[in-house]
């Protein structure tokens, strides 16, 4: 089974034409981030580098393709409407499981406005009961479970939350008959452990992480998949995480990788590897040496 991971394309909106009454909330510092701390020059490039991408992903031909968060810049109806005209010729396909992120919900207008479930919402299919948490059974061996995590926050907090019903429910789908036997993945926008292994800030990170290892662990799972962290890395199983975490970063930050996981699952095991985009060529190419590559380590 092959699996393709990409995240954080924050489509973003051109500064100067932002209407003003959409500015009359947590946008503006969304907006200070954009014009005074270079945020607008990080993601220039998205929409022309979201094309490459997808057209490398079409060309892959992966079993299945997974998408943890961040489609926008500030949850504005424009951005998701370049998003979707972007990503369309993904959006029919059945086989195609994604998540939103935190600047998905920038605003509780956005969440209350619906735009991201009305055009991306086809993404959410289950196989199994209705979502959260979402299940896709792929092939006859993997088991993808995905979490909603990201929710609208004051304007100095950007934490997620998976939540006690949710965890809830995660843990019993871990026991359903029907993953028996198979690998399990697990995704969600945001990550529960940083690169160096130790855990994001309140604000920033996931504010029930410590939790969702453990029911994970007890659980199975044997991969979690995450967005949010714009620079990309795997933190292998070991002191800092019970189970491995991959990150494949921002796929369009112009300062980090500008890279997407390969994820393939077999009966020894579970291998990844990364594709990251090259300037030069405008297109997607193997990163052969990416750090992290490789066999994966198993739980411990």
């Amino acid at each position: 089974m092959k699996i393709a991971h990409f995240s954080d394309i924050h489509i973003t909106a051109n500064s100067s034409a932002i209407p003003w009454r959409a500015m009359l909330s947590k946008r503006i510092v969304g907006w200070l981030n954009l014009q005074l701390l270079g945020r607008k020059g990080d993601f220039r490039e998205a929409a022309s580098i979201t094309s490459a991408l997808v057209e490398d992903l079409r060309e892959l031909q992966a079993d299945h393709i997974l998408f943890t968060g961040d489609l926008s810049g500030l949850a504005l109806d424009s951005e998701f409407e370049e998003a979707n005209r972007l990503l369309e010729p993904l959006l029919g396909s059945d086989r195609i499981t994604g998540l939103p992120g935190n600047h998905d919900f920038y605003v509780p207008a956005a969440a209350r406005a619906g735009t991201y479930d009305r055009l991306f919402g086809v993404w959410e299919k289950s196989d199994l009961a209705e979502p959260p948490p979402i299940v896709r059974l792929l092939g006859d061996d993997v088991a993808l479970i995905a979490l909603r995590d990201s929710r609208p926050n004051a304007f100095h907090d950007s934490s997620g939350l998976v939540g006690a019903d949710q965890l809830g429910r995660l843990e019993k789908v871990l026991e359903d008959p029907a993953l028996e036997g198979r690998r399990k993945l697990l995704a969600l926008h945001y990550g529960p452990r940083r690169s160096s292994g130790e855990p994001d800030g309140r604000l920033h990170g996931l504010r029930d992480a410590e939790a969702l290892l453990s029911i994970a662990h007890e659980g199975g799972i044997e991969l979690v998949l995450h967005g949010h962290l714009h620079n990309r890395f795997v933190l292998p199983a070991g002191d800092g995480t019970p189970i491995t975490i991959a990150n494949p970063g921002s796929a369009t930050h112009s300062r980090y990788e500008r890279a997407y996981h390969i994820i393939e699952t077999g009966a020894e095991g579970i291998e990844l590897s990364a594709r990251r985009y090259d300037p030069d060529a405008g297109a997607f190419a193997p990163w052969e040496d990416a750090p992290g590559s490789g066999a994966l380590p198993p739980p411990v």
